[in-house]
């Protein structure tokens, strides 16, 4: 389509052109094969879509609004602690998250080493100076090494 028919086509197709475009328009038409066609297209696509509009506006039967609105001011606004106030809905999260601390503990306790401090080496007695000097406690600690 060329820019002097699109440029106008929206007033065109309303019905809203000033004359002296509008002959523009027409002009350019007869010699374009090509933007008359689209132009019919446009109308025909514009026909169809104009019958899928309902005939009949639908109007809501007397007093529904009135009823709607009352039945909206009688229930109590939504809080986040409503859906908790379903004692089964609670039972169930209490006793999920009691299953959940119980398997984290047993993981955790399962993968736990022993802490109990190890028994120096006797090469570490030997060089720490802050050993007893009693030659008996040190035989007693080297011999009480286990390798």
């Amino acid at each position: 389509m060329h820019a002097v028919i699109i440029d106008d086509l929206e007033e065109y197709l309303s019905g809203s052109l000033p004359p002296s475009a509008f002959d523009r328009f027409e002009a350019h038409l007869d010699a374009c094969g090509a933007c008359r066609r689209e132009i019919e297209q446009i109308r025909d696509a514009s026909g169809w879509l104009s019958e899928l509009k309902p005939r009949e506006t639908i109007e809501p039967p007397a007093g529904f609004t009135a009823r709607v609105m009352q039945q909206a001011a009688e229930r109590p606004a939504p809080s986040f602690w409503s859906p908790f106030g379903d004692f089964a809905f609670g039972r169930r999260v209490v006793f999920a998250s009691l299953l959940t601390l119980a398997v984290l503990g047993t993981v955790l306790v399962s993968r736990e080493e022993s802490y109990a401090p190890e028994p120096p080496t006797p090469e570490a007695v030997m060089a720490s100076g802050t050993g007893s000097t009693n030659a008996g406690q040190m035989l007693v600690t080297l011999a009480s090494y286990e390798p």
